[in-house]
This record gives structure tokens, sequence and C-alpha cells, in this order.
């Protein structure tokens, strides 16, 4: 009578493996679903994006209770290494009926990356808003200082005015906070 191996171990180690690779299978499920869930709920909870993932523009206009351009007192300061792009707003502002005050660099040095900066006093806001209207996605940023001149400063998202007319914007925020200028 020939010995038989043992073939017990064999088969335990078989079904060992077969528990191993369904439970990696069943981890790695679990991360799809948990990806997946969280990429719904952040495009369902994202107001600035839409589902293609392109943020949406439209153009706010001028708001009725704000003075005309030829009251507001506007500095237009470059915060994007592109040289004249300053100027080259400054002169479509000009055109627009706006007192242009001051062309330079940012003189605070900050970096923007979005499209731009208001920055105004908040008794400046209805002036701010008329300022705001003229370039898509500018945020508000109130400031200290005494006098009612407004500065545009532009970032590095910035690529055109836009065109003049449109729908009223908002005034900015009493709390001195940043606001994007709402989607259409």
């Amino acid at each position: 009578m020939a010995l038989q191996p043992d073939r017990g171990g064999d088969t335990r180690n078989a079904a060992d493996r077969r528990h191993q690779r369904t439970a990696i299978t069943m981890l790695v499920l679990a991360g799809l679903v948990i990806i997946a869930g969280w990429y719904a709920w952040d495009s369902i909870t994202d107001p600035e994006e839409t589902s293609d993932g392109v943020a949406p523009t439209c153009q706010p206009a001028a708001p009725t209770d704000a003075p005309p351009p030829a009251e507001i007192e506007l500095n237009v300061y470059n915060a994007t290494d592109r040289n004249g792009l300053a100027s080259s707003i400054a002169r479509e502002m000009r055109t627009r009926g706006f007192a242009i005050l001051d062309v330079a660099n940012d003189p605070s040095g900050s970096e923007i990356t979005g499209t731009a900066e208001v920055r105004a006093h908040l008794d400046s806001q209805a002036a701010a808003s008329l300022v705001m209207a003229q370039v898509p996605g500018a945020v508000f940023v109130a400031d200290n200082r005494t006098d009612g001149t407004v500065d545009l400063v532009v970032g590095a998202a910035f690529e055109a005015l836009a065109p003049p007319g449109g729908a009223p914007a908002p005034a900015p925020p009493a709390d001195g906070t940043s606001t994007p200028l709402p989607s259409c």
C-alpha cells in the first residue's frame, strides 16, 4: 500500500487565497463607491462649477444706486507679470467714463490668482459694485482708506473686461469679506 500525500493543507491554502482575493476585491470596490459618492456630492454642492467642470460666466451690470463713472476715482493696478495690462485696462475704463488716477503695478504686492480685486472703503460700496460689474469674477475687498477712491487690481485669471451693460450687480457685503460676483 502506497502512502498518499496529505492534501488537506493544500486545500486549506487555496481556500485562504480565495478569501483574501475576495476581501481585496471588496475593498477596492468599496473604495470606488466612496470616491464616486464624494465626486457626486461635490458636484451637487459646488455652486461655482457646472456639470462639465467649467465655471459659469455672466455679465453683471451697473447697480442702479452707483454714482456715474465720471464721479468714480479709479486706480488700476496690475498684480500679474503681464506687461502693460494695467495700462490697457485703464484706457478701456477711461473710455467707459471712469476718472483714472493711478496706473501701476499693485503697490501692496499681493498675489491675486483670481480675475481681479476691487478694493475700496465700505462707504464706497456702490462705486465698487459698478467697477466689479466691469470685470466678471472680480471680488470686493474692503479696506480702511479714508478717501472715496476705488482700486481695480487685476489678477492672473483676468481675460477681458465685460462688455458694457448687463444685469445689476449686488453690493459688497458689509462685513468686509471678499465676495465673488454671483452666477447669472
